[in-house]
């Protein structure tokens, strides 16, 4: 199969999972917003997001390495992937914990923190589900995670409708999740084990000390752009706002949290496709540096073209977004999701600069920018939500966003290899 025939026909299937996905979670945020109202949601929407910002740590850029190793050396496939579980099991054992000793200190209320203990649950299945991704990734058999996310997308709506139409609590919706992503998980595992042909769990230290070493700077980078994705929701709900603004933590919390959800459901596109192009990236870079442009400029066109349409049908539609998934209640959320979409076009050529920074093994650099950015975007959103209120944590998204490819752009472009085509 040719360069671009799979890159479209991995894609495709890729598509059809996030299709899938994406309509089960929309469903989801249409029972939740229904069921437990602006505050309600706020607070869902705190929740998920502090145990989206461990979500890293399930991966850490290990995959990335992984599909490396076991394309390297094929025969050692099996090995290594009993390793990659040995690791990703102790490996969630310690976030857990890390995650609940930060909890312990922060503000969030009651209900909050029991709600973040028990939807630890999904990082578990999580951290599996995306062990045997990496097994569907070196083998470009992105039909099989179609398989795994259908049946998490079906589980998650199935238990979340149970849970909203018999219980009026968060806590009920969260169990639900974490029921849901068990499913698609288990479902993973069993197809990854038809793929590779074994389930087991290794521990050799070495190996792990190997891979963790080599994947450090990939996983620090995706450490600072999860802080940047998943802050902006915590400070918004914690923030004590200017009196003026008449505005409370759960309600703002409510509204943000919808039209980054809606923002957050349109943005996933890159990311699959680069799921694909990665691995494409690192076979043109082995023939030669002039065949590896190629490809990422080609690559470039058909994701900016993508965002700016995705830009233009953001803006139009977000009314009708907001109508359906949230209702009149959350009406305020129209404006912040055009806020959001304005920056459609740079979340999708940003993840084409990280990708191709590592390619040509700029991570020294990329990790600055990624630091840099968390840093700006900590600092501004401390700064500017509690006196303008959660609009400005819109804004201050898309300029992060705009400043890490930038600065990604000028890494690249000032590389001496590349200077030299």
């Amino acid at each position: 199969m040719n360069t671009p025939l799979r890159l479209t026909y991995s894609t495709a299937f890729q598509i059809l999972g996030r299709g899938a996905t994406a309509f089960s979670t929309a469903l989801v945020t249409f029972l939740v917003t229904r069921s437990l109202g602006v505050n309600g949601f706020g607070n869902f929407t705190a929740i998920l997001s502090y145990i989206t910002l461990f979500f890293v740590f399930t991966d850490f850029g290990i995959n990335a390495i992984f599909v490396r190793e076991v394309s390297n050396e094929k025969s050692k496939q099996k090995d290594y992937y009993k390793n990659l579980l040995g690791l990703r099991l102790i490996g969630i054992l310690f976030t857990a914990f890390i995650a609940i000793g930060i909890l312990a200190f922060s503000d969030h209320s009651g209900v909050v923190k029991l709600g973040i203990i028990l939807g630890l649950g999904i990082l578990v299945a999580q951290s599996f589900a995306v062990s045997a991704l990496a097994v569907f990734q070196a083998k470009i058999r992105y039909d099989q995670a179609l398989i795994s996310d259908v049946f998490g997308a079906v589980a998650n709506l199935m238990f979340v409708y149970i849970a909203t139409k018999n219980f009026s609590s968060v806590l009920a919706v969260i169990i639900a999740l974490v029921f849901g992503n068990f499913v698609r998980a288990l479902v993973a595992l069993y197809l990854a084990k038809f793929q590779i042909g074994v389930f087991a769990f290794a521990f050799n230290i070495n190996f792990w000390r190997k891979l963790i070493f080599a994947a450090l700077p990939i996983g620090l980078i995706m450490v600072f752009s999860q802080f940047n994705a998943q802050i902006d929701k915590q400070i918004v709900l914690l923030a004590t706002y200017k009196p003026s603004l008449g505005l409370t933590g759960e309600t703002s919390a409510g509204i943000y949290g919808l039209a980054y959800k809606i923002f957050e459901l349109a943005i996933v596109l890159p990311t699959y496709i680069l799921n694909v192009g990665y691995p494409l990236m690192i076979r043109k870079k082995d023939q030669g540096l002039a065949v590896l442009l190629k490809f990422a400029k080609k690559l470039a066109i058909v994701l900016v073209a993508l965002g700016g349409l995705g830009l233009v049908c953001g803006l139009v539609l977000a009314p009708v977004l907001v109508s359906i998934l949230g209702g009149s209640s959350f009406s305020d959320s129209i404006l912040t999701t055009r806020i959001l979409f304005l920056g459609f076009p740079l979340f999708f050529i940003t993840p084409l600069t990280l990708w191709l920074g590592v390619v040509l093994n700029k991570n020294k650099e990329l990790l600055f920018i990624y630091g840099f950015a968390a840093v700006f975007n900590l600092v501004a959103n401390l700064v500017f939500v509690p006196e303008i209120g959660y609009n400005a944590a819109a804004v201050i998204t898309v300029t992060t966003e705009g400043l890490i490819l930038v600065m990604s752009f000028v890494v690249i472009v000032l590389n001496k290899s590349i200077l030299k085509q």
